[in-house]
């Protein structure tokens, strides 16, 4: 399909599915297991969100998820894409999203966020933006669930992987959390960023061994970042 004409069928679509969707996540938020029915919501959105888009993907090392361990899941960021390959390509995992601000500005997807306890990230908000970043973290932790952060902070427009931040092994050192390192491979590609027609095509996740809280907060950063760069390099070349 024309990628003009296939984002011209999506948007729509994509909007009537949030509402759809997103107000049963609402729902099941109130209820006493109140990650389960909003999570199996996402679920059906984000396959149809990929439908839509025309994105197929495969997941390789499914082998490495450990579910029944609270844990920091670090990524690479390529496209708005993303947040649906990853939520389907790591159940059985619950998990939640580090978002900036922006995000939380769309309105009614903003509500269901909120319900579903993302993250949100203002970093200009200074020292009492972390402190409100800290509690909600921990309250993600709380209720037994995992954090996905992209661990350049924001998506590539070079279609490569950029320097990691501190911040999520920061995090998942406070925690004394174990990383889950994850390569996005081919997202750029079917929705690239700055660019409002979807191409569609395929899509590669990765999903690599669980690191254990080792050595120093840089000595983790460089080893994660490091590996998903390898991987993307390797993958992307091959494409």
């Amino acid at each position: 399909m024309i990628p003009a004409l296939r984002a011209l069928v999506a948007y729509p679509a994509i909007a009537l599915s949030t509402l759809f969707f997103g107000g049963i996540a609402v729902i099941g938020s109130w209820l006493p297991d109140r990650w389960q029915v909003p999570d199996r919501a996402a679920t059906v959105w984000a396959r149809s969100f990929l439908i839509v888009a025309g994105v197929r993907f495969e997941v390789e090392g499914r082998e490495h998820l450990r579910p029944e361990r609270p844990q920091v899941i670090v990524a690479n960021h390529l496209s708005n894409l993303d947040p649906m390959v990853s939520w389907l390509a790591l159940q059985p995992i619950h998990y939640r999203f580090m978002a900036k601000k922006e995000v939380f500005r769309i309105p009614f997807f903003r509500t269901v966020i909120k319900a579903m306890h993302m993250v949100k990230v203002d970093r200009e908000a200074g020292a009492g933006g972390y402190e409100f970043i800290n509690q909600q973290i921990r309250r993600v932790f709380d209720l037994g669930l995992s954090l996905l952060i992209y661990g350049e902070g924001t998506r590539s427009r070079t279609h490569d992987v950029k320097q990691f931040k501190k911040g999520p092994f920061v995090i998942a050192e406070a925690a004394d959390a174990p990383i889950l390192p994850v390569t996005i491979v081919g997202t750029e590609l079917a929705w690239p960023p700055g660019d409002w027609r979807m191409y569609g095509g395929r899509a590669r996740v990765v999903i690599h061994p669980l690191v254990e809280q080792a050595g120093t907060i840089e000595e983790m950063r460089s080893q994660i970042e490091t590996t998903i760069r390898a991987t993307y390099d390797d993958l992307a070349s091959g494409a």
